[in-house]
């Protein structure tokens, strides 16, 4: 599956035509919809290795654009390797070239500029102009997931 250009579908929201396609490209053919009481709703294809957040339009941090008052958008889309129990390991093309099993070193190198790492949580930030990168890594410090957000806002 090619996922390069995932990354464009951040911040369209249900029922945009391009998200819908997306979706349903990857099973999900019911409209998405809000657990009560929740921001966000999560959308998994634990075989394929791909988990969706679709958060409400009033509970985004930074809003890029205007949606319709009660709008499902596309907040998240995180990626597994194969060290993850509940998640198959994505199989296809990752977004700007990233593989998985890299070093911290090795991403910065690529992605640029390391906006936040966790050594606790063993866990990196990029900001870039119109998204964020996330990347969760295993005990010997290579890459396990990814995930591709909209903006982070640190308050």
């Amino acid at each position: 599956m090619n996922l390069s250009d995932v990354t464009s579908l951040l911040g369209a929201y249900y029922p945009e035509t391009q998200l819908v396609g997306f979706l349903a490209a990857l099973g999900f053919s019911d409209e998405p919809r809000l657990p009560k009481d929740s921001m966000s709703t999560y959308l998994s294809r634990n075989d394929l290795g791909i988990e969706i957040t679709l958060t409400g339009e009033r509970y985004l941090d930074d809003p890029r654009r205007t949606y319709p008052e009660g709008a499902l958008v596309l907040k998240n889309i995180r990626l597994y390797g194969a060290d993850d129990p509940d998640f198959a390991a994505f199989v296809g093309i990752l977004p700007i070239g990233l593989q998985f099993g890299a070093t911290l070193e090795q991403l910065s190198s690529s992605i640029g500029k390391l906006d936040w790492f966790d050594e606790d949580l063993a866990k990196a930030r990029w900001n870039l102009s119109d998204y964020a990168i996330f990347a969760n890594f295993n005990d010997d410090g290579y890459s396990k997931s990814y995930s591709f957000q909209l903006p982070v806002s640190d308050d």
